[in-house]
């Protein structure tokens, strides 16, 4: 993986550590942005931020794959703040119902609708994963193919939103995220 590529973690929980610990394995950049953040214990190469990113805006490196896992805190703030300051690809990690209620509360406050290309939400592939380091294998797996493989035969990860959001429609009302403890 190359070097380059900024990943950008927002939040310090239990997904959120297994996505940095296998990240950091792929050699990516890493930053975790999070009020939280020095409560926990992370690779010594990952850059903390002790704060949450709707608290203090800052311009964002180039070619920053961000990741929200904030157990849905802040998701709305979280996400105009990131597609406003020009992130490469963001990753909603939420379920399709929630990502869509995310989507549809965020898209007035945005600079520009056409952000919105840039977001995956729900995030990952579906790998048919339930655990939380099943959805973050998932969501790396699809920062991989964004960074190197978008000009493959992979199904159009659009197509497949798509269908994942109606999917929530009918089928997931009262279903809790996935990887979400109860």
């Amino acid at each position: 993986m190359s070097s380059s590529l900024h990943l950008l973690v927002l939040g310090s929980g239990e997904i959120a550590r297994t996505l940095v610990s296998l990240a950091n394995h792929l050699n990516y950049t890493i930053t975790v942005c999070d009020e939280q953040v020095e409560k926990q214990s992370w690779p010594a190469n990952v850059k903390l931020i002790n704060t949450h990113f709707t608290d203090a805006p800052w311009s964002l490196p180039d070619h920053t794959h961000a990741i929200t896992a904030r157990g849905h805190e802040q998701d709305v703030q979280s996400l105009v703040n990131l597609l406003n300051n020009n992130a490469e690809h963001v990753y909603l990690i939420a379920s399709a119902r929630r990502a869509q209620t995310v989507i549809d509360e965020a898209t007035p406050l945005l600079k520009d609708v056409k952000t919105l290309s840039i977001l995956s939400a729900p995030a990952g592939l579906e790998l048919g994963g339930n655990s939380s380091a099943e959805i973050c294998l998932s969501i790396l797996a699809e920062v991989q193919w964004h960074c190197h493989n978008s000009s493959t035969s992979l199904r159009p990860l659009t197509k497949l939103r798509a269908s994942r959001l109606n999917k929530s429609i009918s089928g997931q009302r009262d279903k809790s995220c996935p990887g979400k403890r109860v």
